[in-house]
């Protein structure tokens, strides 16, 4: 019977901690699957109803339910079938799932996917699975995610109500000079202001050289659930829901009310990873311009560089690319830019929009819509040799065809854009966005005023995380269409655009798309091909005039075709191709075209040499040499210095020049700064620079500075009280229990820019460091657009030390403890030694059974541990035991180890102590000194019974012991 048992339990064992052999329903008996169970057993493998604890696996909540059950096997009791139900449910769980699963429980096992121990299993199951722990009375159920309902799942918003608002203004400046063009600043102000409910956003724009002044934005936003409110004024259109798609290309400004429905309290959404490639023959600067407003500035080195779309402002507008190297613009071109919301809605998901408000006039600002016409005249001007005054060129009557640019047309078409204004302005709107499939969105929008009405359809398709596809058509009332393709496959993507318009009435297809018809095609490609990297961009732009408004037209016929090709070579060196091929109505006759190779070598960690070759239709164009250096000042500071000689023209115009381009990047935690500057010897010189800056105002009043824009921040407060002990500690910020930031921190203000509508949790750990507080550690919060979640902690200096102690019999000490205020912790390292951590200037004391431990003064500013050797542990310093040993002005002796010992006083002048130890010596009494620091411990001691003289020589002396027991200045331990 004994062995009998034995292989009883072994079974057992194996049957509830390991991958079950035997998967027995409740009114199955083991003797039924051919094993023999002893008469002792045979109740337990009959099967009982017991109480188990049911949970779905990442659940945060378990449920109680009753089982009939057996070591081996279980089935569900009918009692606790609605409460299995209503468990489920609650976390999204399909009805139809929820009845299946409800079956399978009829006849619970551990599934066989369950390898080793069962409470340590996780299963990854095709639909559902289980894993029955009989002896934890535990059974925990794991399901597939197509199970969950996610329809119902993306239910649960985020509370819209921001307790933790604040205000948040980011200034822009550029500055802009050209020796040949003047100078010009242009300066951007954007505010955010969080509100309990919602937030307000504005964004100033000035600009010195054409004088301009204006409100980009003002406008209130809230949101709550699933629905948003929005209304003010946006020069370019506003941010928007799925319906986006829907969008035509070009933004135009509205003053509007909108309501719409919203999913960013579940996500915040996604960005996209295109870019625009570029290659430049020398250092320089990339800018883009959106309607003549710049709207991104970034200093670049030569080679191969790139413009990521998630960098550019949101919306769907066309973009004019400025590259400027060398002192001079190298290349202008208009590109189509797609940055709006990708699929953010599930499967028959719906998204809508609508809209009312006022439609602003276009084209009352010339500057902004002549551009083209703009640098026609700059041309002109630049062939003449000296600039031209427009009122003095109209008065004197001068309307000639100069090399094919017709300036009296020009001057007229500037008198007929202030004329292109729609009959009425009032407009409504709406929109819809249905998800068909997993990866397929169907759109429809109708935007009408009194005058004309458009109607549109849509077609977006996601192929793959990287490759979209998508179509739009639009209808107006007056016959005109338009039409409208873009796809990305990988790294290619391909953008088409055709509008006809049907009159040359202005109207509202005129102003939402241009007051002439156009079509348009974009094609840019990147490849890494034979270990380089290509990138192939082209654009082709054409006009219809027939039916344009007048002579204006915002339209030209352009194309052009650029290439480049960029590829490691020998000795670690570079080798970048380039051409480009341009032509239409702003190059006259001729088309215009360029090509050239560029070769970078590096000469040390910090040295490089490069030469280049251009050539265009004309001949060899150029050929340039030259030397750069890279400097690094601190972590801020860099600069990028660089010197050339140039060789340009052709025939016998011919010249050569010397240059010198730096490009200097300043960014620490308050401001980021860059700037291009170029000289040559020609005369020619720019200066390009930028400074951004973010200040971020709490909603407690305080004000910080960052270099890092964004619509949220945490803010980490840590005053150490103006300690040299820089190290805070390591702070932590967690997105939904993810890290996204872990950094040792060493500065009293921490600013953090985080995504907006994500929940945080921020947590700052001081263990690392010599600081401790006993306000809380960690915040959380939720960052909607305007918070600011702040963490707030007065830090207090720890300062710890080592010392070993002996008693005054120079025994090693067993056990110290710490009393005061001061104290923080006490470790025992070995026997007699021990690592001791106080607060940094706070009172504390030192005990061992009734004596006072001593050490050297500590110095407070201190950041490391200290040894501070050995010291000890001496009887009669306490104050408190001091008034039991003076009795009858008399000084009772201390008995330690049957030994009597009288407590004389701590002396730092030697004269004193070689006098009272004298003193002692005379009178037959043994001086025992204890040194610590720069204190010296004087004891006296005698074998026998103290005779009179040497009862009235310490009785003189307890005088002066009394006294510095009284003032406790024979323990001080701070400097």
């Amino acid at each position: 019977m004994r062995y009998n048992r034995l292989a009883l339990s072994i079974l057992f064992c194996l049957s509830s901690t390991l991958n079950p052999l035997f998967s027995l329903p409740a009114n199955a008996s083991v003797k039924s699957e051919g094993i023999e169970i002893p008469a002792e057993f045979a109740d337990m493998y009959a099967g009982s109803t017991e109480h188990f604890t049911f949970e779905l696996a990442s659940a945060t909540e378990q449920v109680s339910i009753e089982l009939n059950s057996t070591p081996t096997s279980a089935s569900l009791n009918s009692a606790s079938l609605g409460r299995v139900e209503q468990y489920l449910s609650r976390y999204y769980v399909k009805k139809e799932s929820i009845f299946e699963i409800v079956s399978a429980m009829k006849n619970i096992a551990t599934s066989s996917l369950c390898q080793g121990k069962v409470s340590e299993c996780s299963l990854m199951p095709e639909r559902y699975a289980f894993t029955y722990d009989f002896e934890q009375k535990h059974l925990t159920l794991f399901i597939n995610a197509g199970l969950i309902d996610s329809h119902k799942a993306a239910k649960s918003f985020h509370d819209a109500t921001n307790d933790q608002y604040g205000a948040i203004n980011s200034i822009n400046v550029n500055y802009h000079y050209f020796s040949d063009g003047g100078s010009s600043l242009i300066a951007r102000d954007e505010t955010l202001v969080g509100l309990k409910y919602g937030s307000i956003t504005s964004s100033i724009y000035a600009d010195t050289s054409s004088d301009k002044f204006e409100a980009e934005q003002l406008s209130y936003d809230f949101e709550s659930g699933n629905r948003r409110f929005q209304m003010g004024h946006f020069k370019y259109g506003y941010e928007q829901n799925s319906t986006s798609f829907m969008d035509l290309s070009g933004g135009y400004s509205q003053d509007v009310i909108n309501y719409s429905s919203s999913k960013n309290l579940i996500d915040g959404g996604k960005q996209n990873n295109r870019r625009l490639f570029y290659i430049l023959p020398n250092k320089g600067r990339i800018e883009v311009y959106r309607d003549g407003h710049l709207i991104h500035s970034q200093n670049v080195d030569a080679g191969q560089q790139s413009i990521a779309f998630r960098d550019l402002p949101y919306g769907s507008y066309t973009a004019t690319i400025v590259v400027v190297s060398s002192g001079r613009e190298i290349l202008r071109e208009r590109q189509q830019i797609f940055n709006n919301s990708a699929f953010s809605l599930n499967k028959s998901e719906y998204d809508y929009s609508f809209s009312v408000g006022i439609l602003n006039d276009r084209y009352d600002d010339v500057e902004d819509t002549l551009d083209g016409q703009s640098r026609e005249l700059r041309a002109f001007q630049d062939k003449l040799g000296y600039r031209i005054d427009v009122d003095s060129f109209i008065n004197a009557g001068i309307y000639k065809d100069t090399n094919g640019l017709v300036i009296d047309s020009y001057f007229e078409s500037i008198n007929q854009s202030q004329q292109l204004e729609l009959e009425t302005n009032n407009f409504i709107e709406g929109k819809a966005a249905y998800q068909l499939t997993d990866s397929i969105m169907l759109g429809g929008r109708v935007l009408s005023n009194s005058d004309n009405t458009m109607a549109e359809i849509g077609f977006k398709q996601s192929i793959n995380d990287v490759s979209t596809a998508q179509l739009k058509y639009a209808s107006y009332s007056n016959g005109s269409q338009f039409i409208a393709a873009d796809a990305n496959f990988y790294n290619v993507g391909v953008g088409y655009e055709k509008f006809d318009s049907a009159d040359s009435d202005y109207g509202l297809d005129n102003y939402m798309l241009s007051n002439a018809g156009y079509e348009r095609l974009n094609v840019n490609v990147s490849s890494n091909i034979l270990g380089g990297q290509g990138y192939l961009l082209y654009v082709n732009n054409r006009v219809d005039g027939d039916n344009a408004p007048g002579q204006f037209v915002d339209q030209s016929n352009y194309w052009s075709v650029s290439a480049g090709y960029s590829h490691s070579f020998i000795a670690d060196s570079t080798i970048n191709f380039s051409a480009t091929f341009q032509g239409g109505d702003s190059f006259g006759v001729n088309d215009d075209w360029y090509a050239g190779v560029q070769w970078t070598v590096p000469l040390s960690a910090n040295w490089s040499a490069s030469s280049s070759v251009s050539i265009s239709h004309q001949g060899l164009d150029e050929f340039r040499n030259s030397v750069a250096n890279d400097v690094q000042f601190g972590d801020s500071l860099s600069m990028n210095n660089e010197v050339g000689i140039t060789y340009n023209g052709t025939g016998i115009d011919q010249n050569m020049n010397s240059d010198l381009s730096s490009n200097i990047s300043y960014n620490d935690e308050h401001i980021m700064s860059d700037t291009y500057a170029y000289i040559s010897s020609d005369g020619t010189s720019s200066v390009s620079t930028s400074l951004n800056s973010t200040q971020v105002l709490s909603g407690k009043g305080e004000f910080y500075f960052t270099s890092q824009k964004s619509d949220s921040y945490i803010i980490v407060d840590a005053d150490n009280q103006n300690s040299l002990d820089a190290h805070r500690g390591l702070l932590s910020v967690y997105n939904d229990n993810s890290l996204s930031y872990n950094q040792n921190i060493d500065t009293e203000d921490t600013v953090i820019p985080v995504d907006k509508y994500k929940a945080f949790n921020v947590r700052l750990d001081t263990d690392s460091s010599n600081y401790i507080s006993d306000q809380a550690h960690e915040t959380t919060g939720y960052s909607l657009p305007g918070t600011v979640i702040s963490l707030g902690i007065d830090l207090v200096k720890i300062k710890t030390f080592i010392s070993s102690f002996d008693d005054v019999n120079n025994k090693a000490i067993s056990h110290v403890q710490c009393s005061g205020e001061g104290c923080v912790d006490v470790e025992k390292i070995e026997e007699g030694v021990f690592k001791i951590s106080v607060i940094a200037g706070s009172d504390y004391q030192l005990i061992s059974q009734n004596q006072t431990c001593v050490t050297p003064s500590l110095d407070r500013d201190l950041t490391y541990i200290v040894n501070t050797g050995n010291n000890y542990c001496l009887p009669g310093l306490d104050n408190d035991e001091a008034l039991t040993l003076v009795r009858d002005n008399k000084l009772e002796p201390v008995t330690i180890d049957g030994s009597e010992y009288y407590f004389v006083g701590v002396f730092t002048n030697e004269t004193d102590l070689i006098n009272t130890g004298r003193t002692l010596s005379d009178v037959g009494l043994t001086v025992i000194t204890r040194i610590v620091g720069q204190r010296k411990y004087i004891y006296a001691t005698n074998e026998s019974s103290l005779t009179a003289k040497q009862e009235t020589v310490l009785n003189e002396l307890s005088l002066y012991a009394k006294s510095l027991i009284k003032q406790d200045n024979f323990a001080n331990n701070w400097n």
